[in-house]
């Protein structure tokens, strides 16, 4: 499996404090292979993983993953739920998306600042921020959003990572994906490929590796995901 050694070297290299965007695609499973990596990751690496689960797109990605015959993935991992319904996860604190947009941004924080007390080395995966993006309608709810997205900029316990769908940015009115990207220290793009998932890194702070492309056969992902399985019921 040196292909996925590859990408799990990528997140070795990888640093508290950053801020990482996943671009992926919604003609492929981009979106359901990596984050599940990431939970077989976390696990090997002995690292916490928690979920931001905006307007149930959790939900989506693990109904994709019993499609392919994986199921109940996501059983252990805490998840902090913005907006949506559908519990996936052990959801450990909801938020509600009434009332003003930036009201619920930093209720979130103040949830996670809470999390994080007494915790080291957590990565935070947030799924779905394009679409609570989607909801804002002026400059100064989309600029005051991007000001609390960079509080995790530089947080010495924290490696954030956004996986974005670029076919839901690019219909918006105020496009975040250009902010997101200038705050990130390190992009990658999922592309699909027949057979193939490719990472192709478009920003990183490390010499060396800009541009470069990690190619992950489906057989090889599928092998790692039955490894995966079998701690699963």
């Amino acid at each position: 499996m040196e292909s996925t050694n590859e990408l799990f070297n990528l997140l070795d290299s990888l640093s508290l404090g950053e801020v990482v965007v996943m671009k992926v695609e919604p003609s492929s499973y981009g979106s359901e292979f990596f984050t599940v990596l990431l939970e077989k990751y976390s696990k090997l690496r002995g690292k916490e993983l928690i979920i931001v689960d905006i307007l149930d797109t959790l939900h989506v990605l693990s109904e994709h993953l019993k499609i392919l015959r994986f199921r109940n993935v996501f059983n252990d991992v805490p998840v902090i739920k913005v907006g949506g319904t559908i519990n996936v996860g052990k959801v450990i604190k909801r938020i509600s998306i009434a009332g003003e947009h930036i009201l619920y941004v930093k209720r979130y924080w103040e949830v996670l600042e809470d999390y994080l007390k007494g915790k080291e080395k957590v990565i935070v995966l947030v799924l779905g921020w394009e679409r609570l993006m989607a909801l804002l309608s002026n400059y100064n709810d989309f600029y005051q959003i991007i000001v609390e997205t960079q509080r995790s900029l530089g947080h010495e316990n924290l490696l954030v990572i956004y996986v974005i769908d670029i076919s839901v940015t690019k219909g918006l009115p105020l496009n975040p994906l250009p902010e997101l990207e200038r705050i990130a220290t390190t992009v990658v793009k999922a592309e699909p490929k027949e057979g193939v998932g490719i990472f192709r890194i478009e920003k990183t702070p490390k010499v060396g590796i800009i541009k470069r492309t990690i190619e992950v056969t489906t057989p090889t992902i599928m092998s790692l995901l039955l490894t995966l399985k079998q701690g699963h019921t």
